[in-house]
């Protein structure tokens, strides 16, 4: 049965598996992605998070319907949404749009920090004045909640967070880069900011190296993926894990790992690490060089943390 988490500075319980509305498998068939989103409502999935331009730019007005249904119901749901427009103009045509779509008055979460990858990301959002805009929508009650999506290291989240105290942190967080990004998650959580993890498979990558990252299943019968959330799901500082699902197939596969879910000790959490450490040495560099490239193909990618990971030269890895 799934279960919620409180978010300190809100109001709202939200789902500890949340439903990443960026991968429908066929986003032109209506009916059938509609029906995805309340398979996961029904299995007590409440937290879903959209964005303009996601599937062919279809996935908020396919939420929007699934809405339109959910509001019939007992159990509270909330929105995240995002633009990529930090100026007045664009901004509030972007929030009338989204809300529209998803047939809201008023959203949950509507950000334009969308991907802060640095603190230097971070100082040209205030130079635009993106965040003056999210608050002002916020003022105005078109927004419930201030929001942030980042993939930055924790030295730079920490420095983001003293200037400025979001009510989530909706963070590119798993296996491959926590090392890097927990104790930035610990500052947030410590400041009673909600952190809802995104990417637990590494945009892909893990299931796609399974014999290499099969190292991090600790417990008889975990997949890979089942792995992953796992992980994620036993770190004290996360809230959510926010999870990319296709189809009905892959909402039951959530849940189910959701259901087969025993919290790891801090020994079970260090173990994941050195055994995925171990695993990633017994390779040759050239092999460890192909994977960093290929890791480093994804988007919000830090390719220090990539490099650091495959022990590989950091100048060697970029985006193609």
């Amino acid at each position: 049965m799934m279960q919620y988490r409180s978010i300190a500075n809100t109001d709202m319980k939200i789902s500890r598996i949340g439903f990443g509305a960026q991968r429908f498998e066929n986003p032109h068939d209506r009916d059938e992605c509609v029906e995805t989103v309340l398979h996961a409502y029904k299995n007590g999935i409440n937290f879903f998070d959209t964005a303009m331009q996601y599937c062919a730019d279809q996935s908020e007005s396919i939420l929007g319907e699934a809405i339109i249904e959910m509001k019939k119901e007992p159990l509270p749901f909330h929105i995240s949404s995002k633009c990529y427009y930090g100026d007045s103009a664009n901004f509030r045509e972007m929030l009338e749009r989204s809300l529209r779509r998803l047939n809201l008055e008023r959203i949950d979460f509507f950000t334009n920090l969308w991907g802060v990858k640095s603190y230097g990301d971070w100082l040209e959002c205030l130079r635009f004045g993106a965040v003056d805009q999210i608050i002002k929508a916020r003022e105005e009650g078109l927004i419930k909640h201030v929001s942030i999506t980042t993939h930055m290291p924790s030295e730079d989240l920490k420095k983001v967070l003293s200037e400025y105290q979001f009510d989530i942190n909706i963070v590119g967080y798993n296996v491959l880069n926590a090392p890097w990004r927990t104790e930035g998650m610990k500052a947030t959580q410590g400041m009673g900011i909600g952190n809802i993890a995104m990417n637990p498979l590494g945009t892909g990558i893990i299931p796609q190296y399974e014999d290499v990252f099969k190292a991090i299943c600790i417990r008889e019968k975990q997949s890979i993926v089942d792995g992953a959330i796992h992980y994620m799901l036993s770190s004290p500082y996360v809230d959510s894990v926010l999870v990319g699902l296709r189809n009905k197939s892959d909402v039951q596969d959530a849940i189910d790992s959701f259901n087969s879910f025993e919290p790891y000790t801090e020994e079970e959490s260090r173990l994941v690490h050195t055994r995925l450490q171990e695993s990633i040495a017994k390779l040759d560099y050239a092999t460890r060089h192909k994977i960093a490239m290929d890791i480093c193909q994804k988007m919000y990618i830090n390719r220090e943390e990539v490099a650091a990971l495959m022990d590989v030269y950091v100048l060697s890895i970029w985006r193609n």
